[in-house]
């Protein structure tokens, strides 16, 4: 028999393999479901993003694209309330399991074993108690507030988790006690695992820690650290009023994000989108011509932050955009360019403090236009925003007095910290 007879064999055979083992994975799939069910577990294949949005802790509150997949949700044993899910973002994909605490409180992380602390997360790393011994990690914002929460109790019950799995990454968020990595593919497993989940909750529950009770958060898109950044998405009304590229056409924004940090200038922040569209004429070894159209699509990053009070202009930026003013520090000179239409204000909010300032924090571009402040950030991301937030707020605190009290304030709107 030639090869080419028994191709379609072949081909037959492939097919017949990939039935089987969507079949094969179809079976498995429902006896796994039924599983969940038999427990009186609810498993929801595509849940909505109203699920996780209450959480804002590594792996969550990062990124702008978030998305959560199968989820498991049911009682425990002691009737405490659980969730298993797959989650999906920019920085990280996997599964976490989580329990619900009586209240809700700061963050704390607790890493165990082989585990490596969670990426994006910024915590003091405090002394861990003697009761679980080496190979493990706490980090808080205070550590007031892990002296108090860790009890020998807890201990314990971490200790009895870490005993069934390999390594423990471990926080709370709010009012979930949030763990990554848990058994999920095993009913049989996750049943017994969930239990000392709860055992660590029950720990938690018991302590005395209503005063380090937290308010509770809007359900929505939030930001790791950041409780007064929103999400937005689309605000295609902000192409009018921000300084945006106006060439071109299709223009449209996206993961449009406004907030403040702390008593900080508010500020918006998007990406935006356009294109461009050309004709290309070439012609051939023959000589006949052709034409085609050419779209290309661009985008930028858009990031300002607005002033209670209009300001006279004045841009900030790397040496290379020209010489710009010329101050009393060489080395100022030789880095940044300052440009100005009213040179006394220029030296006025440019003093030496200032220029040391600039120096050690080396920040994007920028420049006050009216009321508002606009950098070229380079990139849209909540890293660059929160960056360029802090060193604005920290260069307006450093512009003296007089010089808002001759803008029209009584006094600075953003004291020294």
């Amino acid at each position: 028999m030639s090869g080419l007879s028994t191709l379609p064999l072949v081909v037959s055979g492939l097919s017949l393999i990939g039935v089987l083992a969507v079949v094969v994975w179809f079976v498995r799939r429902q006896r796994y479901l039924k599983s969940l069910r038999d427990r009186g577990w609810t498993f929801v294949g595509s849940p909505s993003f109203a699920t996780v949005a209450r959480l804002n802790n590594p792996p969550f509150g990062l990124g702008f694209k978030r998305s959560p997949d199968d989820q498991i949700t049911g009682l425990t044993g002691s009737g405490r309330a659980f969730q298993v899910i797959e989650y999906d973002s920019e920085y990280w994909k996997g599964w976490v399991g989580m329990v619900t605490l009586s209240r809700r409180l700061p963050e704390l992380w607790i890493t165990g074993g082989q585990t490596q602390p969670r990426a994006g997360v910024s915590a003091t790393m405090v002394p861990v108690p003697p009761q679980l011994g080496t190979g493990w990690t706490v980090g808080v914002q205070d550590p007031a507030f892990a002296n108090e929460v860790l009890s020998g109790q807890l201990c314990t019950a971490l200790l009895t988790l870490a005993g069934s799995q390999p390594g423990v990454n471990l926080s709370i968020d709010g009012d979930q006690l949030v763990i990554q990595d848990p058994p999920r593919k095993d009913p049989e497993l996750l049943a017994p695992w969930l239990e000392q989940l709860a055992a660590i909750a029950t720990a938690i529950d018991a302590t005395p820690l209503d005063h380090w009770m937290q308010p509770e958060h809007e359900a929505r898109l939030g930001f790791y650290q950041h409780p007064d950044w929103y999400w937005i998405g689309q605000d295609d009304s902000l192409l009018q009023s921000t300084p945006t590229t106006r060439s071109g056409h299709d223009h449209s924004t996206s993961d449009v994000i406004r907030g403040r940090d702390g008593d900080g200038p508010p500020f918006v922040a998007f990406t935006h989108h356009w294109k461009t569209t050309r004709t290309e004429t070439s012609t051939d070894s023959e000589g006949r011509t052709t034409t085609r159209t050419v779209t290309e699509n661009h985008s930028e990053p858009i990031l300002g932050f607005e002033l209670p009070v209009h300001m006279p202009w004045i841009q900030v930026s790397r040496r290379g955009l020209g010489a710009g003013i010329s101050f009393e520090s060489e080395a100022f000179n030789k880095r940044f360019a300052i440009h100005a239409r009213d040179q006394k204000f220029a030296y006025d909010v440019i003093h030496p403090r200032q220029m040391e300032f600039l120096m050690a924090t080396e920040p994007a571009s920028f420049q006050v236009v009216g009321n508002w402040v606009w950098f070229d950030a380079g990139r849209h991301d909540h890293q660059t925003i929160a960056r360029n937030s802090l060193i604005l707020r920290d260069f307006l605190a450093w512009i003296p007095r007089f010089v808002w009290k001759n803008l029209g304030l009584q006094d600075s709107p953003y004291p020294p910290r």
